[in-house]
């Protein structure tokens, strides 16, 4: 569909092509990002660019994203464990997540961090007709210096970056050393997009500490070029009336079936997280541990649910993570596993289908959504959409340290750090009144609903055309 008149085509860079290789050919990516611009990208003409994935097969067009373009762009492997395995993944990850784990701070993955955004920068201006009057949007950590690196381009059109991660206080970013070279790098963009007020602030207050040449006024940061950058709040969610749908599907209401079989006696706990170190595993474990200890009754009444993603296993703080979070499960089950009954712990260090992780949503009384810090967390948004589509009255445990806190008020909130607080959540939670529950969960699922992704990328792409 050709773009009106009024609206201006839309570049998205990312760090990914939103397509995978299947059997029987290319096809859609799964993902909320994708979800989320495709409406967008298909309405106003618009193109993705995106890393190839290492293949130099992609097709420019993919039958089931309409339109869309794809623009690859190829890295080498030299480049590609500086930039994205090297200062992504151990160094801007950790720091960006408040140092749960050190960062660490390589020239060389510096490096290959510049040269990966030239890259993504070149692909795009070298193609004569993708960047003319369109908006840029850059997305996530990934990219942050490629907004100042398309702004020399003649081509008109505004520049968007939002950040899909927190941003650390300036104290923190600081640590960086090249800390002004990335601020420079985002304020190339006439909009800076962030999940919280706190990661918008964060921002501010650093380009106000560490630049010296910039000049803040309340959320706009004036640079030396004369330019004017709006930092705004836009909270992303999820596509709440088809996840909504398809929670009540018939493959659905056949896996909770079983699922409530197999569980059938028992209040279940349930944890859906990629395994990395930031979502709080092993101190979520270390708090079902301390429950089934000091509350014998418990652990015949009670099961916790753990899906475990893969993620990042070429890394050896992945590595090691799994290792502990596995060695965790089976001490556990160790300990409090009786004769003729089930493991308290069910790990599955998988990836599960959607009806299944639609019917373990259902299936659940309490969701555990306990991260040590996380940009926003969609786990906790499609929880309380699930249950709520499924007539359900789950309760949500909810990290203050997450973007989601900011927006879910009726979540039972925690601090993940306090594992004996967590503990006494978890059974506080089980021992909530059903009416209550209930209404904590339709309001809940009542905001996602009245904020879904596409009011995200609407909000975004007005604010950024309203600056033209």
């Amino acid at each position: 569909m050709a773009p009106t008149s009024k609206e201006l085509p839309l570049v998205a860079f990312a760090n990914r092509l939103p397509v995978v290789k299947a059997r029987d050919g290319w096809r859609a990516a799964d993902g909320g990002l994708v979800t989320a611009l495709r409406p967008a990208l298909e309405k106003r003409g618009g193109a993705w660019v995106g890393w190839d994935g290492g293949t130099s097969e992609v097709p420019r067009r993919v039958e089931d994203l309409g339109a869309i373009r794809l623009h690859p762009v190829q890295l080498d492997r030299k480049t590609l464990d500086g930039y994205y395995h090297g200062f992504c993944n151990r160094t801007l990850w950790p720091l960006f997540h408040d140092l749960i784990e050190q960062p660490a701070f390589n020239r060389q993955w510096w490096d290959a961090y510049v040269e990966a955004n030239r890259r993504f920068a070149h692909a795009a201006t070298t193609r004569s007709k993708l960047l003319q009057e369109t908006i840029r949007w850059v997305h996530d950590f990934h990219l942050m210096l490629l907004p100042s690196m398309l702004r020399p381009a003649k081509e008109k059109g505004p520049i968007a970056y939002f950040l899909h991660t927190p941003f650390p206080a300036p104290e923190l970013f600081s640590r960086l050393p090249w800390s002004k070279e990335l601020l420079n790098g985002i304020l190339g963009s006439d909009l800076v997009g962030f999940h919280t007020d706190l990661y918008r602030d964060n921002f501010l207050r650093s380009c106000e500490t560490i630049l010296e040449d910039a000049k803040v006024e309340g959320t706009r940061v004036h640079t030396s070029d004369g330019r004017s950058v709006l930092a705004a709040t836009h909270p992303i969610s999820i596509d709440a009336q088809e996840f909504a749908s398809a929670s009540t599907q018939p493959d659905v209401e056949r896996e909770l079936k079983r699922l409530r079989t197999q569980f059938e006696g028992r209040k279940v706990l349930l944890g859906v997280d990629r395994l990395d170190y930031t979502k709080g595993i092993r101190h979520r474990l270390k708090a079902v541990e301390l429950m089934f200890e000091r509350n014998p009754s418990l652990r015949r009444k009670v099961s916790l649910v753990q899906i475990a993603v893969p993620s990042r296993d070429d890394v050896k703080e992945y590595r090691d993570l799994r290792s502990d979070v596995e060695g965790e499960v089976g001490r556990i089950n160790g300990r409090f596993t009786e004769p003729g009954h089930p493991v308290p712990v069910h790990y599955l260090y998988r990836s599960v289908p959607l009806h299944r992780l639609l019917a373990y949503y259902r299936l659940a009384d309490v969701a555990l959504v306990t991260p040590l810090k996380d940009g926003m967390n969609l786990v906790a948004k499609e929880f309380v959409v699930a249950q709520a589509a499924g007539s359900g009255s789950g309760i949500l445990l909810l990290s203050e340290f997450t973007g989601a806190a900011q927006e879910l008020k009726q979540a039972i909130m925690c601090n993940p750090f306090d594992v004996e607080g967590l503990a006494s959540h978890i059974e506080d939670a089980l021992e909530i009144p059903e009416q209550q529950r209930r209404d904590r969960l339709s309001a809940m699922a009542g905001s996602v609903h009245n904020h879904d992704v596409f009011d995200w990328t609407n909000e975004m792409i007005s604010d950024v055309e309203g600056m033209t």
